[in-house]
């Protein structure tokens, strides 16, 4: 795992001193709408501390189950957020990352939580795209999965904006979830369309 910029952001690995910030967000009902609902700050504890240790076993080398990140505003060197890459087999997402087994497709599911101060100001598009850049360029994914709910129309927008592709063949019916992904060969030709 490493650290990466964009022009205003920094994307650090998750740190122990990012505990509070991390255990307010994930417990915060109005932050945790569209992401399952909020926890209780006990909940959110043990979850920052198995997302610290995931993140040491990654970087030991060890099996990757969950990589997270803090995101930095670099205007006031404060945490506004987190984001994942997601390597765990879950009912939301059983039916599309199994197929790795299947046809050897490395793929990770991405996620972002943002605070409500940074809502409004385009740091999804930036935060993402950057750790899209990282996951195709570092981690040599071939496809990058997004899970959201339905009804979360700023999510569906920014993920729109990323290149992610909707199929609808590939939509769970069963839930209120939508699934786009993102792969490597398209998510390169969108870079080389920009720069040109």
């Amino acid at each position: 795992m490493h650290s990466f910029t964009t022009q205003r952001l920094l994307i650090r690995p998750l740190l122990a001193e990012d505990e509070t910030f991390f255990c307010q967000q994930y417990s915060n009902e109005k932050v945790m709408r569209h992401n399952g609902g909020a926890i209780t700050p006990v909940e959110a504890n043990k979850a920052f501390i198995r997302s610290l240790k995931a993140n040491n076993r990654a970087i030991n080398g060890e099996k990757k189950t969950i990589l997270t990140w803090a995101i930095i505003c670099k205007s006031n060197n404060t945490i506004i957020g987190t984001q994942t890459f997601s390597f765990l087999i879950r009912p939301h997402n059983a039916k599309i990352m199994s197929l790795v087994a299947v046809n050897k497709t490395k793929q990770a599911e991405i996620g972002i939580v943002l605070s409500l101060k940074a809502n409004g100001k385009l740091f999804p598009e930036e935060a993402m795209g950057a750790l899209m850049e990282y996951g195709f360029t570092h981690l040599k994914f071939d496809k990058i999965n997004a899970f959201y709910a339905s009804k979360n129309l700023a999510t569906k927008r920014f993920v729109k904006k990323l290149g992610f592709i909707y199929n609808p063949a590939l939509q769970n019916v069963d839930t209120h979830d939508s699934y786009q992904y993102a792969n490597k060969n398209q998510w390169q030709q969108k870079l080389i369309y920009q720069l040109y």
